[in-house]
């Protein structure tokens, strides 16, 4: 069989970027006038036709890792029942607008944070309570986000048997030495232990690898993925950014902690990963993913991009699409609840997009390994994507990492180790200068 790896180019770019445009990080402080116009919308219907995705966040830890820049909140600072009951009236607040009652959800998903610090029964009413309250299809899946640490056996059990669809591990890696330097809460036997029994009860289990941790080998890095194809897992394979603030960055400078990999061993831990994962029956999809779950290959709020939605909730929350708007929530918990209390959406950061803005997301679909229709571009903004990204579309085209026909755009074998690269090629000025 031809080995379909992306080709070994290391002249593409000097350094591969970690994450693409359009992020939290890009939005604005919340405005009034932004503000107003966000209610304004909420109170038209959704007539987009996308089935939408629920995110109520539960941002709560019972330890911190090395490398989390999340705003998260130790759950010995926090009472969590409190914090649960203005989650609800968050959730309430958006499920009484014209825009939420004429959507469709399909999935309800527990993020945070580390939601399963909720007990089974927290975790169960929380989701009934979004059933009863929000439009889902015939087809929808629930999702919690956890440790092995706090998902112990009989949790496991409970959310099974009451439906839950998925579980996501932050497993990182099954390097015991890597995970005591991270700060990681439990031994890798311990992750193995709740894996294996997740899958056993018939649980799609997703679990977060990072490659390029600082000391990994590339032989540790391959060992975690061998075990995860073991295990019959479906994988996040992400490369560590470190971020400024974080204790790794701190123990990075001091020296308790060795230094990353350059770019080009980062690369490398890349290849190996993509030949080691997708001969092993697994697809790239998605902007990190590697499944042989085939729903996972059409999530409608991935698939939908940037059209498609998005509604999250809770503090600290920053994954908030709808149509034109993105938003962020308040991550100081306390602030949070406050504002919740006051009857006001806790919003922190906000945009809105317009057609310039929205043409330039349309291009990061190639970062989430999809193509880009020219038709549907067309339709949507009366241009081509050729009319207005000539230069950069002709610069990647040269590079070999894209292929463009008369239908549409799609990066190619080559492109997808700079998948993030190509993104920022269609960043605004303002994004590019606050990379």
């Amino acid at each position: 069989m031809k080995n379909s790896t992306p080709e070994n180019k290391s002249d593409a770019y000097e350094e591969r970027a970690n994450w693409p445009p359009h992020t939290y990080r890009d939005y604005p402080d919340i405005k009034p006038e932004t503000y107003q116009e966000f209610m304004e919308f909420l109170n038209t219907e959704n007539t987009s036709g996308r089935l939408m995705e629920l995110q109520p966040w539960v941002s709560v830890c019972d330890s911190r890792c090395a490398f989390c820049y999340f705003p998260t909140t130790a759950s010995a600072k926090v009472k969590i029942e409190p914090y649960l009951e203005l989650l609800k009236k968050e959730l309430e607040m958006y499920a009484k607008t014209k825009y939420v009652k004429t959507s469709v959800f399909d999935e309800i998903v527990l993020g945070g944070g580390t939601p399963s610090v909720l007990s089974a029964e927290q975790i169960i009413d929380l989701v009934d309570f979004c059933k009863a309250r929000f439009n889902t299809n015939d087809e929808y899946f629930i999702k919690v986000s956890g440790s092995s640490k706090t998902l112990a056996l009989p949790k496991i059990d409970k959310l099974a048997e009451y439906g839950v669809f998925q579980v996501d591990m932050g497993a990182q890696t099954f390097d015991d030495k890597l995970r005591k330097m991270l700060c990681l809460p439990d031994s890798a036997e311990e992750v193995e232990k709740a894996i294996r029994h997740a899958r056993k009860l018939g649980l799609c289990v997703c679990v977060d690898l990072m490659y390029n941790l600082p000391g990994q080998t590339m032989e540790s890095w391959v060992s975690s993925l061998k075990k995860a194809i073991e295990l019959d897992v479906e994988i996040d394979a992400y490369s560590l950014h470190v971020d400024p603030g974080t204790p790794l960055e701190k123990m990075i400078e001091t020296g308790v902690s060795p230094p990353q990999g350059d770019t080009e061993f980062e690369k490398q831990m890349y290849l190996a990963a993509y030949k080691l994962l997708t001969e092993a029956g697994y697809k790239a999809v998605g902007h990190d993913r590697y499944s042989r779950v085939e729903w996972h290959m059409r999530e409608n709020c991935l698939n939908g991009w940037p059209w498609g939605g998005i509604l999250t909730t809770g503090a600290g929350c920053f994954m908030g699409y709808l149509q034109r708007f993105s938003y962020s929530n308040m991550e100081n918990i306390f602030e949070y609840m406050e504002a919740v209390k006051a009857g006001k959406l806790p919003i922190q950061r906000l945009s809105k997009s317009d057609d310039d803005d929205m043409m330039r997301r349309e291009m990061s679909r190639l970062y989430l390994r999809l193509p880009v229709s020219k038709k549907e571009f067309m339709e949507k903004f009366g241009k081509l994507p050729e009319d207005v990204f000539s230069k950069q579309l002709q610069n990647l085209k040269e590079k070999g990492l894209i292929e463009i026909d008369d239908k549409e755009v799609r990066i190619t074998k080559e492109g997808e180790v700079w998948k993030a690269n190509i993104a920022w090629e269609f960043a605004s000025e303002s994004q590019t200068q606050n990379k």
